[in-house]
């Protein structure tokens, strides 16, 4: 079978100057991946030149999480900047806004503008504030609220937490560089998107917005393989007229790879989850667009996916979800 002629990416980040605060986890992050800052901050040649060598017909294109700036004002320029970068480059890039989730009014508001005003396809936000909050209770809501409005998605994406929660829950009898690594991509993170989207739906988000469209990252953060236990526990049976947490997986929300570039954690959130809800990501710029490639021609190789399956999960799904009508570069 022949890998896709077409792919779009949508978990990939960015470096803007209004939004990038100096922090000790990033200080730790950009020692480990020097040339990942460097990425970061190309929203130019460098990164085009990255997507043709991955056979990225087009990304969308996000602010680095865990910024955690309080000032609302440098969202709203940081996503000015990332409209005048998209600019240069059109028919290649799009953008998800970042949101000053601390101040719900003025992040709805923020909302509203990047996608009224400068054609943003929704926003990526941090999974919880700097001290660790998530967004169950309802002060959060206009947020969400307004996406539903707009029929755009929020993608929650994975958050440092703050050093002492880092040395208390994950140090242990090993080095710093493994509590990082537990603290972060190997466990920590996920578990936290994972336990945010149980959060709010107990908290009757999805029932109130029936119709918000919620995106995770990294296979599912953890869920899948956790969905039928959470239907079988009582304390989450749904009321009557409620939907069930399998109703909110199915209706609710959608899936990307993003740097998980597995044959076989892929058949399995296959099987879990809706074909036309899993979508193709880089994780852009801890790995390269030529990875995700190499994944994609493995996946055509050695997958249970039919070409129409894949080339929905390589561009398919993602072009019908944001209503992308550009002309997708052939490869």
């Amino acid at each position: 079978m022949a890998p896709p002629s077409f792919s779009i990416t949508l978990e990939e980040h960015a470096l803007f100057p209004s939004l990038r605060g100096k922090t000790a986890f990033y200080d730790a992050i950009w020692k480990v991946f020097p040339e990942a800052k460097l990425a970061a901050e190309d929203h130019s040649s460098g990164r085009i030149s990255d997507l043709d060598n991955g056979h990225v017909s087009y990304q969308i294109i996000s602010h680095m999480p865990g910024m955690n700036s309080d000032d609302p004002d440098s969202y709203r320029k940081a996503n000015d900047e990332m409209a005048d970068a998209i600019k240069k480059h059109p028919t290649r890039i799009g953008g998800f806004a970042a949101l000053p989730m601390a101040h719900p009014d003025k992040a709805a508001a923020e909302l509203e503008r990047a996608v009224q005003e400068l054609g943003f396809f929704g926003a990526l936000i941090d999974s919880h504030l700097a001290d660790g909050t998530h967004y169950d209770a309802e002060r959060f809501w206009p947020v969400f609220e307004t996406a539903e409005r707009l029929n755009v998605p929020i993608y929650i994406h994975p958050a440092p937490y703050s050093d002492s929660f880092v040395k208390e829950r994950y140090s242990g009898n090993y080095p710093a560089g493994v509590t990082l690594g537990l603290s972060t991509g190997a466990w920590g993170w996920h578990e936290d998107v994972g336990l945010h989207i149980l959060k709010l739906f107990s908290a009757g988000l999805f029932n109130r917005f029936p119709n918000l469209k919620i995106i995770i990252g990294h296979m599912g953060e953890m869920l899948p393989m956790m969905i039928d236990r959470v239907q079988n526990l009582r304390i989450f049976s749904p009321k009557l007229g409620q939907s069930s947490f399998g109703d909110v997986w199915d209706r609710n929300i959608w899936v990307t790879s993003s740097g998980i570039f597995s044959v076989r954690t892929l058949e399995m959130l296959l099987k879990i989850t809706k074909k036309d809800r899993v979508m193709y990501s880089i994780d852009t710029p801890f790995n390269k667009s030529v990875e995700g490639w190499n994944y994609l021609q493995e996946l055509a190789q050695k997958s249970s996916l039919s070409q129409e399956e894949l080339d929905d999960f390589a561009f398919g799904n993602a072009r019908n979800l944001f209503k992308l009508d550009v002309a997708l570069k052939k490869f």
